[in-house]
């Protein structure tokens, strides 16, 4: 890919994200979340769950770099030394930051933009590479019949699939995905966690997902954490074996 980040040059799974005694919240006071140590290197899917309003989308926006830590360091794709390479870092929303009344394949190309020149990002002219990456990408993620349909007439399950196929033409070292398995069916989560799998496998990128369902999580992560209090720990296997939330494992209807 041509990116430095956190890499080195003989690293495999180079670290994509790196939260080190992270003070996290908008507010020193009173932070969100404290003593926050993470590491996560490309390829590994890890998982991150918690009660709503806890901190869950502050931390990914943190990772992010768009929320600043109240304390200690956060490396993402970078080093305290460099700076995250443009496009680096992917992220997808709750809302899934879709232009609603644009086509499908409008809007996967706008994950092609990290790597476009100037010219054409400024006058919206997507080469004949950029054009083919869309294209398979939407195929890849089964959506090529609607290429040419306006996203808001799509199901929830299909544009959360439109947004991940944006962030596979981004190709990002690291995916931040928050709550993109909420209110789906078990079949669409099914094929949504798939494609997330794909990603990681054989794109190897870091993925940091946000799943309210943590039961769910432990079937496709290498790892889940939890925000409880102020704090992130690792999620209890006891509270797995007690839960009433539904599990979504391999071959189930």
């Amino acid at each position: 890919m041509g990116k430095v980040g956190m890499m080195t040059v003989n690293d495999p799974n180079p670290v994509r994200l790196h939260l080190a005694d992270a003070t996290i919240g908008f507010d020193a006071v009173s932070p969100l979340i404290e003593g926050v140590d993470l590491t996560i290197r490309a390829g590994e899917i890890v998982g991150l769950t918690g009660r709503s309003g806890i901190g869950k989308t502050t931390l990914l926006r943190t990772a992010a770099g768009l929320v600043r830590p109240l304390g200690g360091s956060v490396e993402c794709c970078c080093t305290a030394d460099t700076r995250a390479d443009k496009g680096a870092i992917g992220l997808i929303p709750q809302r899934l930051g879709l232009v609603q009344h644009q086509t499908v394949g409008y809007n996967v190309l706008m994950g092609a933009l990290a790597g476009a020149s100037f010219l054409e990002t400024a006058f919206s002219l997507p080469s004949k590479r950029m054009r083919e990456e869309t294209r398979a990408v939407i195929e890849e993620v089964g959506l090529t019949e609607k290429t040419l349909e306006s996203v808001n007439r799509l199901s929830g399950g299909q544009q959360r699939r439109v947004a991940i196929a944006r962030a596979m033409l981004q190709e990002p070292d690291l995916l931040l995905a928050d709550e993109c398995l909420g209110e789906l069916d078990a079949e669409t989560a099914r094929g949504i966690i798939d494609l997330f799998r794909h990603m990681a496998e054989d794109h190897r990128m870091a993925i940091l997902i946000v799943d309210h369902n943590p039961v769910r999580a432990k079937t496709f992560c290498d790892r889940v954490y939890q925000l409880r209090g102020r704090s992130l720990i690792p999620f209890d296997e006891d509270e797995a074996s007690s839960s009433t939330l539904p599990i979504i494992a391999e071959g189930s209807a």
